[in-house]
């Protein structure tokens, strides 16, 4: 009884010292490496004492997988069909990490119905006091089930470049995100991009969405352009494990940091169950 008594309290003290984070993962276009960015956070993350699960909702063109080096035998289809439940469907990745894959070329995934919203919403119940972060993978744009997926979660963490399309992507993505799924907080980082020219974006950026958007945003970093990168995912590794003292792998490595080292937006009780209740009701609402 004693170590039972023991058991429990170490893990509400380590809920506490961990509330729950849910982080979802964008941009406004394809392309930008946000895919490597959420894979190597996630690793990064759970080698700091996270107990990390990262969703792929990239759905219907699904790679999280191949970044990181697993072969998920059951995906998001196998749970949304009723053929797998959500324990069944999480496969262990790199330090640990649990990993919802999603499929990869099947269409019908791409804009999940209402049932299949309450479905996913219904499955993660039981799983809701095993993680301390839940990063979510989203598609880049704007389409319907980036919002349902951003709207679970506190905070958003938008990925751009240094590219002349960057700018008006980023700003399009927070202004529907923060109109239509109520993200309004956001951490920028600049990929591929040297720091003067992620910060330069950042700046153009915020002075439209301070002047226009009710939304939050704070410059996390930049990640430079690294040839270790492609050889990484050629060998299907995570570049912060294959090449830890890669230029990439120590940018990385402090916005992971500057991520965890930071307050997350207060919560709702209820965790990321009661987000998604919330997110269907309002599709409701505007139906």
């Amino acid at each position: 009884m004693d170590q039972a008594q023991s058991l429990r309290q170490h893990a509400q003290t380590g809920r506490d010292a961990h509330p729950l984070r849910v982080l979802a993962v964008t941009s406004g276009k394809g392309g930008v490496g946000k895919t490597h960015i959420s894979a190597n956070l996630a690793v990064l993350a759970a080698r700091a004492g996270r107990r990390v699960l990262l969703i792929d909702a990239d759905l219907g063109l699904a790679n999280a997988d191949i970044v990181l080096g697993i072969c998920p035998t059951r995906h998001l289809g196998h749970l949304l069909d009723g053929s797998a439940s959500a324990e069944e469907v999480l496969t262990e990745g790199p330090r640990g990490i649990r990993v919802l894959g999603a499929s990869s070329g099947i269409q019908s995934l791409t804009q999940l119905s209402d049932e299949q919203k309450l479905t996913l919403v219904s499955a993660f119940e039981p799983l809701d006091d095993r993680f301390d972060l839940v990063l979510v993978d989203c598609g880049a744009g704007i389409g319907d089930n980036v919002l349902f997926f951003a709207g679970a979660a506190q905070e958003a963490l938008l990925v751009v470049s240094p590219e002349p399309t960057s700018l008006s992507d980023a700003y399009a993505t927070v202004k529907v995100l923060s109109q239509e799924a109520g993200v309004n907080h956001f951490s920028v980082v600049a990929n591929q991009a040297v720091d003067f020219q992620g910060r330069d974006v950042f700046r153009r950026l915020t002075q439209v969405t301070d002047r226009f958007l009710d939304a939050k945003l704070r410059y996390l970093g930049n990640i430079p352009r690294d040839e270790d990168l492609p050889r990484a995912v050629r060998v299907q590794q995570p570049l912060v494990e294959l090449y830890p003292r890669a230029p990439a792998s120590r940018a990385l490595a402090a916005l992971c940091d500057a991520l965890l080292g930071s307050e997350p937006p207060a919560m709702l009780p209820g965790g990321v169950k009661l987000f998604w209740q919330q997110i269907l009701r309002g599709q409701e609402g505007r139906a």
